[in-house]
């Protein structure tokens, strides 16, 4: 997406795609260190979330607000889980 198409969405889809593309960034980079320290089940996570990640589309509210809806409690957990 262009900076010009950017600027034409509506203020509140360009700032839910950017927390939904936020939360996909941090769940990318959290597998790709869980991989690398050995722990091969996080490799099809991180490969579905990098697919999310390019498949996101700021036109589409829906699915962004999906994947907000489905992924956020994903990213607290482990946030929860690393604070212990």
């Amino acid at each position: 997406m262009t900076q010009e198409e950017a600027r034409q969405l509506p203020q509140e889809n360009g700032a839910a795609y950017e927390v939904a593309r936020d939360v996909l960034l941090q769940l990318i980079g959290h597998a790709a260190s869980r991989v690398v320290a050995g722990e091969g089940e996080w490799v099809e996570k991180r490969d579905r979330w990098n697919s999310m990640l390019v498949g996101l589309d700021p036109r589409d509210s829906d699915a962004v607000q999906k994947v907000l809806d489905r992924e956020a409690p994903v990213l607290k957990s482990i946030a929860e889980d690393l604070s212990r």
